[in-house]
């Protein structure tokens, strides 16, 4: 018969192990991968009719759940680490909130110092829609950001001058997005950059002028498991959970967001500032199709 007592502690140490390896990946997550944002670099390639929108460089970052957190040292660094990538265009595809307006009040500090040679635009996301959609509206243009809220507006990327419609559609699950009312009046032979929060409806999309969806919403599921990855996703946000997808019709960016909803912990799922460079394609490449 073995001995009761070694089984007994056998199975303690095994307990042990598992919660102090669980109490770690929470440690882990919530004190140091939570708070270190990870910059992605995309290129985005362009079809050669839009060549002239060459090296036009749009920061991406969203889903900041400020009220939750407060992470005002994150968000802090995430701006001066943006403003140093030089971008044209700032785009914030949404959830600059879970519930409380008031979580708002720091964000617009900290957009004020938002450095871009376009400007900085933003359209709204489910929760900010489900919660206060004036008054992040509001807050947002205080920090001197644009909203487009089924909006358009004909913009010009500063270095060729080439000229791009820039819009945003309120939330596929909260609001009532119309993409073709948005883009009603707008030049026909104009490119399109969306901004549109939930990254699943890009599906539906069959004006052909749009070049990029921007979204967020996922948090590219925040707690991923190695191997396996995002561990729960939200609705509209289950087949494109992070990263460039689509083909030469039309691209797709989601980024994995840079704040948290819930928990305060992020694993195998950094937060994200996101750098999209649009590139024409070289003839060779072209030649290489052919």
């Amino acid at each position: 018969m073995k001995d009761p007592t070694r089984l007994y502690n056998r199975r303690n140490f095994l307990r042990l192990g598992f919660y102090g390896s669980g109490a770690g990946m929470f440690g882990y997550g919530s004190l140091i991968e939570r708070r270190t944002p990870r910059i992605e670099r995309v290129t985005c390639p362009l079809p050669a009719r839009h060549a002239g929108l060459d090296g036009l460089k749009i920061a991406v970052m969203s889903d900041f759940h400020h009220d939750e957190f407060h992470d005002d040292t994150l968000i802090g660094g995430a701006v001066e680490t943006m403003n140093s990538l030089k971008p044209d265009v700032v785009f914030f595809p949404g959830d600059f909130i879970s519930r409380d307006v008031s979580g708002m009040d720091a964000l617009v500090g900290h957009f004020q110092k938002i450095e871009a040679r376009v400007g900085a635009f933003a359209c709204l996301g489910n929760h900010d829609q489900w919660n206060a959609p004036k008054g992040v509206a509001k807050r947002l243009e205080q920090g001197g950001v644009s909203v487009l809220k089924n909006a358009a507006t004909e913009l010009r990327a500063p270095r060729t001058g080439e000229r791009f419609v820039l819009a945003g559609l309120e939330s596929a699950w909260s609001g009532d997005p119309d993409l073709a009312k948005t883009l009603r009046g707008m030049n026909g032979d104009v490119p399109v950059l969306l901004g549109w929060h939930e990254p699943d409806p890009f599906d539906t999309i069959t004006d052909g002028r749009v070049l990029l969806q921007m979204a967020g919403h996922t948090h590219g599921g925040q707690v991923c498991a190695p191997f396996y990855g995002a561990i729960r996703l939200p609705q509209y946000g289950r087949k494109y959970v992070a990263g460039l997808y689509g083909d030469e019709r039309a691209r797709l960016y989601v980024t994995r967001g840079i704040g948290s909803m819930g928990v305060p912990v992020r694993f195998c799922c950094p937060p994200e500032i996101s750098l999209v460079t649009l590139r024409a394609k070289t003839g060779d490449e072209d030649a290489n199709r052919a």
